[in-house]
């Protein structure tokens, strides 16, 4: 654990070797990447934390805050107690948080991996203009439904990730899980959308990159991923076949031998 005068920020690390931080996504924490990072661990260093709100670590967000700068200061506290360079592996909005350190904060990086990052607001930069919409038809109606008091507003955006009736699939504790942490999600997308990078930022990200995407995922995530791909100088992509957003629950071993080609070349 680290502990700041924001909060507590989760820390857990295992094994020796290179090291590899695992930033998960929203409704996630360190643990949700346990069937990739304990086998990678046999051979390499593995840390794992949770971002703002989730996990052990403790919200740091505030009304009128900088969010995104709030999100980074975490990362750049688990890369401080790591002491080493690092392979930084990310999903969905743990990835788009990633990608902004990455940027702007030039840490010390040996490659990234990203898992679906949250890039829906490269949309518009390439004039894919009906995506980026259906991307805000989904997130308005989910706020606007959870601020009117309907405690499954987040099946929207579930049901966006894993495709239509994916919430009603999951048992009713999972579900219970969801709704709880339903604000803290909201939070994320306003922190995300809070970001305007131009394309022309991505030059800046001077390290082996790998964007992973589902070939069920929704057409706007894999539009945004190529997006970004196209403007970032060493970066590849990798399209995962049968999986959507949650790839690191239905595709884990698939992944961990992703990430282990690409931290190795």
């Amino acid at each position: 654990m680290i502990t700041t005068p924001q909060g507590t920020i989760e820390y857990q690390e295992s094994g020796h070797g290179e090291a590899i931080v695992f930033v998960p996504g929203s409704f996630s924490a360190g643990s949700s990447w346990r069937n990739i990072s304990t086998p990678l661990s046999e051979r390499y260093r593995t840390i794992t934390t949770s971002l703002s709100g989730y996990g052990k670590t403790q919200e740091r967000r505030k009304l009128g805050g900088a969010h995104l700068e709030d999100e980074m200061d975490v990362l750049e506290a688990v890369l401080e107690k790591t002491d080493a360079p690092v392979h930084l592996v990310a999903h969905s909005f743990g990835a788009g948080v990633t990608l902004a350190l990455a940027m702007r904060r030039a840490p010390k990086l040996l490659s990234l991996t990203l898992l679906e990052p949250t890039v829906f607001n490269l949309l518009p930069l390439a004039g894919e203009s009906a995506l980026s919409q259906d991307v805000r038809a989904m997130t308005d109606c989910y706020m606007t439904e959870w601020e009117s008091g309907n405690q499954q507003a987040v099946r929207h955006v579930i049901d966006f990730y894993g495709g239509a009736g994916a919430f009603d699939s999951y048992p009713p504790a999972v579900q219970d899980k969801l709704m709880s942490q339903t604000s803290t999600n909201i939070l994320d997308w306003k922190t995300g959308y809070g970001d305007t990078p131009q394309l022309t930022d991505f030059a800046t990200v001077n390290v082996p990159t790998l964007v992973v995407y589902g070939q069920s995922s929704h057409r706007a995530m894999q539009r945004s991923n190529q997006v970004l791909v196209d403007h970032l100088p060493h970066a590849k992509i990798v399209a995962l076949e049968g999986a959507n957003h949650f790839m690191i629950n239905t595709h884990a071993a698939k992944l961990t031998g992703l990430i282990e080609r690409h931290i190795c070349t």
